[in-house]
């Protein structure tokens, strides 16, 4: 067995979306990898998509940012919590290299926490980057307001430096931290079954009402008067989540299926933009209505996206949370989609870049 780490930070499921397929793609390739999950994403989230070898660890590893709800980040709280992760810095270190010779780990990848590649680099074990972003990226848009973040960021530059090579993906800010850069078309999961046969299964009516998947946080819904906007509608919504949040929208577990097969299966998709529900409307080929999302950098680089290969419309804070959504369903429904083809298959090509990196440290018969 060849014993992978794979760090993957718990800010948002966009992470834990493309590390997953990267894992399939190498599962796919050789039985013999064995891989040593660790982050905050839900444990849930792995079974449902993954099979495979592999182990969860429920880590913190990554702050990524503090929001009480998508619409804004709470800068001081992640200062604050930034701070002290760094300040436990080398005990954290120490602790994965102990984990590292315990589990014989010859390969670390981590998408994309700043501690899992100083661990990697103390430890004399080769790491991987793989992102569309950078936290010293995402953090030095918070420096007028809060010039604290300077060190932090030059701690975080320092750390990204020790990894041996950044997979970048599209729709990535500015990373000039890394040391190499490999550039990979997107990594993105396409629904594998037909969507008339998931409405079928999830018992939708079948009587011309397009459907609207919601994906939003609990804590996100919750601040929209969602009963409002289902009743008396034109169409027919689905929400995630343990809470019935309307009398009128089909409440589903969130580990019931793969979440592209639901994106599949709908008209259109509202949520709040972010590499994982972008990726997969892109794939999918499903319109996104989207709300806005402040004091995050990456938000205009998938509005980009979205604007080039994909067919969306633009929900102003002030009707997402009146819950005035109609006209932007409507809007985004009557457009068609006469956008460009995005190559999906980034996965397969980091997969073919990590063996062939593999191949400089492990013996060959790991990889057989």
């Amino acid at each position: 067995m060849l014993h992978i780490a794979y760090y993957i930070s718990g800010h948002g499921y966009g992470h834990a979306v493309r590390s997953i397929e990267v894992i399939k793609a190498l599962a796919r390739k050789s039985p013999f990898y064995f891989f040593h999950i660790k982050t905050t994403a839900p444990e849930w989230f792995f079974p449902l998509n993954l099979d495979c070898n592999y182990t969860y660890y429920r880590h913190y590893n990554d702050v990524g940012t503090v929001q009480h709800h998508f619409h804004e980040v709470d800068k001081i709280a992640t200062l604050d919590a930034l701070r002290k992760l760094f300040d436990d810095r080398q005990a954290f270190i120490e602790r994965e290299i102990q984990f590292f010779n315990k589990y014989h780990i010859q390969l670390v990848i981590g998408d994309i926490p700043p501690l899992a590649f100083a661990a990697a680099y103390e430890a004399g074990i080769p790491a991987v980057a793989i992102g569309n972003f950078s936290w010293d990226w995402i953090y030095r848009a918070y420096l007028d307001e809060l010039p604290d973040f300077e060190p932090l960021i030059r701690d975080i530059q320092e750390y990204y430096r020790m990894a041996d090579v950044l997979l970048r993906l599209p729709m990535h800010g500015p990373m000039p931290a890394f040391r190499a850069v490999e550039d990979t078309a997107m990594i993105a999961r396409k629904a594998r079954r037909k969507a008339r046969d998931v409405r079928r299964m999830l018992r939708l009516r079948d009587d011309g009402r397009p459907v609207i998947l919601v994906a939003l946080r609990p804590a996100d819904l919750e601040r929209v008067p969602f009963e409002r906007v289902t009743k008396k509608s034109p169409y027919q919504f689905i929400v995630l989540g343990q809470k019935q949040y309307a009398e009128h929208a089909l409440n589903l577990p969130q580990d019931l299926m793969p979440f592209p097969e639901l994106v599949n299966a709908a008209d259109v998709v509202v949520s709040k933009p972010g590499y994982g529900i972008v990726s997969e409307c892109i794939a999918n080929r499903t319109p996104l209505v989207f709300a806005e999302r402040k004091d995050f950098p990456e938000y205009d680089v998938l509005v980009e996206a979205l604007d080039t290969y994909a067919v969306s419309h633009f929900l102003s804070s002030e009707d997402f949370f009146s819950g005035n959504w109609r006209n932007a369903i409507e809007a985004v429904l009557e457009k068609p989609w006469n956008k460009p083809e995005l190559p999906l298959n980034g996965a397969e090509q980091a997969c073919r870049f990590i063996e062939s990196f593999l191949s400089q440290f492990a013996p060959m018969s790991a990889m057989s």
